[in-house]
């Protein structure tokens, strides 16, 4: 008799992990079809065919449930967004079209996304935590990409990647903010995030050497 390959999840793990798939895809399906004050915990376990108990066993109320559902399609948009073929090319080109995966992502739900971005900003639970966790990490992963053109010569030698970084990242939720606030449109909200990063890149590029670092 074989044992399983200790990487291998359990019967048990895989069990876990396809109840809480189920969970998911059900909470998202009934919160964009009724929206997230409409739709209540009951109705997401009935169409996820779990008991109502099961689902507190993965989010602790409905506000983490939403978090827990945008936690794992965020990730999977900022795997899109760092795709290798994505970032080639000058970083005028890159950076503007870092952002588009999330834009397209919440262009699907908006008022869905509103909820999102209040309980990102205002509700204390454990997938709020991994949720600015990820954040912090796509940040980094945004540094890491400066300071490869920063090698390049693309970027000033004098500048600190991960600052860089999160102002860049600040700028697109400052626009993704004024966007789901309402009054103005995803084709302005685009437009004018594409003008304040070009404004930071030509900080980001100044002094940088044309031939390349020395």
């Amino acid at each position: 008799m074989t044992s399983p390959r200790p990487d291998t999840p359990s019967r048990r793990e895989r069990h876990k992990q396809d109840k809480r798939s189920r969970i998911q895809a059900a909470a998202l399906t009934l919160f964009t079809a009724q929206g997230y004050e409409a739709t209540t915990i009951r109705q997401i376990a009935a169409e996820a065919d779990v008991a109502a108990g099961t689902v507190f066993r993965y989010a602790t109320d409905k506000a983490d449930l939403l978090l827990m559902v945008f936690h794992d399609v965020i990730a999977q948009t900022i795997e899109e967004a760092l795709a290798p073929e994505r970032l080639t090319g000058p970083l005028s080109q890159v950076l503007p079209g870092l952002f588009d995966p999330f834009f397209a992502f919440y262009e699907a739900r908006p008022a869905l996304a509103s909820d999102f971005l209040r309980l990102v900003l205002f509700h204390d639970s454990p997938w709020r935590a991994r949720e600015l966790e990820q954040g912090h990490a796509f940040v980094a992963q945004l540094a890491g990409l400066l300071r490869a053109r920063q090698l390049a010569g693309e970027v000033t030698a004098d500048l600190d990647p991960q600052t860089a970084a999160f102002a860049l990242f600040s700028l697109y939720q400052a626009c993704l903010v004024g966007w789901l606030s309402g009054g103005v449109t995803l084709a302005n909200t685009r437009a004018q995030l594409a003008a304040l990063l070009a404004l930071q890149l030509r900080a980001l590029q100044a002094g940088a050497a044309a031939g390349g670092p020395a």
